[in-house]
């Protein structure tokens, strides 16, 4: 098989404060590119120290950062009750997303139905020893680590809603492509908020952490839902619905190495060559039906491939090359992520066609959550892979 399994799973992870225990969590220090990190071995300091009855001697002094941030950590660890956590940021798809209306205020009113799947990013929190400021570090390069990233955001959101006193260590283990319409950004944002609010014994309500994450981005409210939501407005007004198709249907998301600007997609958008079919005709056409071709209509596709015209080749090939073997084949959000809906394997001119091989990959399922809970991650830790890592491994 060509990428990953993730087996489907909609179980949660985080049972509710009052019965949250230590016991049950992952040990964490600061790791990464931190600067809490930036020296290898002891830094030594000598020091020349007089005697009046004897000639000069030397005393080495020797000082460990991480020895001392360890003892503060731990230090950390005494005094609350509640000082690290892990927790799973999913991603979503959108099954379909109609644009109905351009707004006063220069955005544009929609109707989506939006799904959590099981491809996702993992980030561990630690309550730090410094009441000053958040330090966050992450797996790869080009994640921004200051208060440009979401998740620095989301945390002096709660801070400011809230008046808590709570910073962190944070690490993010980041597996969601950027740029790809999955809403990976949006997931850390909401994850952090429920964390913080974790930390802080539940100062505020889902509801209330659901209302304030709009003020961070219009996908960030979907991920307080419990896994499947018809979401209108700009993506913040958020209806919780019974998930409309088996969690045990498989998907892939193809995703290639360009990124789709937002900014340029909605630019490009022609209302007046959009789709007209009513939202909550496709969204009860899903749940009675399952998922097609004729349902998963996205109008941001038609701006997204004049954005990026290779997008349009890649889906129409992906088509072409199925053979019956996807349910549908569709953007998600706006782009650059093709996703097939129906089954786990991507199609083999991925890995043929030298085009190809920094395309992403990844299997995924659709995902749910139970209410007070949040999102657990599926058992399989191999997410993703790319082409050509996949061609190196069978060659």
């Amino acid at each position: 098989m060509a990428s990953s399994h993730f087996p489907c799973s909609h179980h949660v992870f985080l049972p509710s404060c009052n019965s949250f225990r230590r016991s049950h969590l992952s040990s964490f220090r600061p790791h990464g590119s931190s600067s809490l990190h930036s020296h290898s071995q002891f830094q030594r300091v000598r020091a020349m120290v007089s005697d009046s009855n004897t000639d000069r001697r030397q005393v080495e002094i020797v000082y460990d950062p991480e020895k001392r941030l360890s003892k503060l950590a731990d230090e950390v660890d005494r005094d609350a009750p509640l000082s690290r956590m892990t927790l799973f940021s999913p991603c979503k798809v959108n099954v379909f997303l109609r644009i109905t209306n351009k707004r006063e205020d220069g955005f544009h009113d929609l109707a989506s139905l939006f799904h959590v799947i099981s491809l996702g990013d993992v980030i561990k929190f630690s309550l730090s020893p410094s009441k000053t400021q958040d330090r966050l570090s992450a797996n790869v390069p080009g994640v921004p680590l200051d208060d440009k990233n979401l998740i620095i955001k989301a945390l002096n959101l709660y801070r400011k809603k809230t008046g808590s006193e709570n910073f962190f260590w944070i690490h993010l283990d980041k597996k969601v492509p950027t740029g790809a319409g999955l809403g990976g950004g949006s997931s850390n944002a909401a994850t952090a908020l429920w964390a913080a609010n974790q930390f802080s014994g539940c100062l505020a309500t889902e509801k209330e952490l659901q209302e304030w994450s709009s003020e961070i981005g219009s996908d960030v409210p979907f991920f307080f839902s419990q896994g499947a939501a018809y979401c209108t407005g700009r993506g913040e007004v958020v209806q919780n619905i019974p998930p409309p198709v088996s969690l045990d249907i498989p998907m892939v998301l193809i995703k290639p190495p360009q990124a789709c600007s937002t900014a340029e997609v909605y630019k490009r958008l022609q209302l007046g060559q959009t789709s007209k079919v009513d939202p909550l005709t496709l969204l009860e056409k899903i749940s009675t039906n399952g998922i097609s071709p004729d349902v998963c209509i996205n109008d941001l596709e038609p701006p997204a491939f004049e954005v990026l015209p290779s997008l349009r080749r890649l889906k129409q090939r992906v088509i072409a090359a199925s053979r019956g073997q996807y349910d549908a084949v569709f953007m998600s959000g706006s782009g650059s992520t093709i996703v097939g809906i129906g089954s786990p394997d991507p199609p083999q001119f991925l890995y043929d066609d030298d085009d190809y091989r920094e395309v992403f990959l990844s299997e995924a399922n659709f995902l749910i959550r139970e209410a007070n809970k949040w999102y657990r991650e599926p058992a399989s830790t191999s997410a993703s892979t790319s082409a050509s890592n996949f061609a190196e491994s069978v060659e």
